[in-house]
C-alpha cells in the first residue's frame, strides 16, 4: 500500500512500520521535478519499503520520466527483493518508453526495505549516492553500502544489482538524498562532496536538543546546505528522507 509519493515541493512526515520518516523536497526553479520519493507499507504493517530516484535533467521532462518510475513502482510492488525490484525496474525502463535515437533517460535510485520483526534494513543502489547511518549508541554517521554501486536504470537491460543489509536499533536514523546535496556547490565552486556533507550532517545534529524531532533536523539540515551554497535556490531537485526506528 503506497503511504505517500511524489515529485512536487513538499515537507512531511509520515509513520511506517517500525519506523518514523521525514521527506523534503525541493524542486529546482519549478512545482515539480525529477526526484521521486515513494514510501510503502507491506505485509500488513510487518515491513516497509523507501524508494529515492533522482531523474536526470529539469522541469517538465524530468517530471515526466518521474511519473513513469512511479507507475514502474506498482507494477513491480510484488517483488520483495530489493536487488530484484531495481533489475526490474531497470529492463522495463530501459527496454520500453524510450525514443530510438534521443539520448538516454538516465535515472538513479536507491531502495531499501525495514522488516519490524528483525530490525533489517535491506538496501540496493543504481549508481545513486550512499545513504548515511546514524547509530545512536555510538553517536556517530557513516555511509552504508560499500562496494554497491551499478547501473542507471536506462543504461543497458540485463543488469543484476547487489543487496547488502544492515541491522537498526531503536534511535539508529538512515539519511537518503539525491546527488543535488552532495554536488551542491559554493560561490567559489568548490562542491561539498560525500564527505562533506557527512560532515555537516553530523555537525547539524550536535546543534540541536535531544530528543531530535526529524522534522526540525531535515530543516536545518538543508539550512545548512544553503549557507554553503551561499543562497536558498539549488540549481537541482534537492531531496532529503530520513528514516529513524521508533520504539
Amino acid at each position: 500500500m503506497e503511504l505517500w509519493a511524489g515529485n512536487e515541493r513538499a515537507h512531511r512526515h509520515v509513520q511506517l512500520a517500525g519506523l518514523e520518516g521525514d521527506v523534503i523536497a525541493l524542486p529546482s526553479g519549478g512545482r515539480e521535478g525529477g526526484d521521486l520519493y515513494a514510501l510503502f507499507s507491506c505485509g500488513a504493517d510487518r515491513a516497509a519499503r523507501m524508494v529515492l530516484a533522482d531523474c536526470i535533467g529539469h522541469g517538465f521532462t524530468a517530471s515526466r520520466v518521474a511519473g513513469h518510475i512511479h507507475q514502474l513502482l506498482h507494477k513491480f510492488r510484488d517483488i520483495r527483493d530489493t536487488a530484484g525490484l531495481l533489475a526490474a525496474l531497470n529492463d522495463e525502463f530501459t527496454l520500453t518508453g524510450q525514443t530510438p535515437g534521443a539520448p538516454l533517460r538516465l535515472t538513479t535510485v536507491v531502495t531499501a526495505t525495514f522488516d519490524r520483526s528483525s530490525g533489517e534494513l535491506n538496501y540496493a543502489y543504481a549508481a545513486h549516492p550512499r545513504m548515511l547511518l546514524w547509530r545512536e549508541r555510538e553517536a556517530g554517521w557513516q555511509p552504508l553500502g560499500e562496494g554497491l554501486e551499478g547501473l542507471p536504470l536506462g543504461f543497458i537491460a540485463g543488469e543484476i544489482y547487489s543487496q547488502q543489509s544492515v541491522r537498526l536499533e531503536h534511535g539508529d536514523m538512515v539519511l537518503a538524498f539525491s546527488d543535488a546535496v552532495t554536488e551542491v556547490a559554493r560561490p567559489d565552486d568548490e562542491q561539498l562532496t560525500a564527505e562533506g556533507f557527512l560532515d555537516l550532517a553530523a555537525a547539524t545534529l550536535a546543534r540541536l536538543s535531544r530528543p531530535v524531532a526529524l522534522h526540525d533536523f531535515a530543516e536545518a539540515l538543508v539550512e545548512a546546505i544553503g549557507r554553503y551554497h551561499g543562497a536558498e535556490d539549488f540549481d537541482d531537485d534537492l531531496t532529503l528522507l530520513t528514516l529513524r526506528r521508533s520504539a
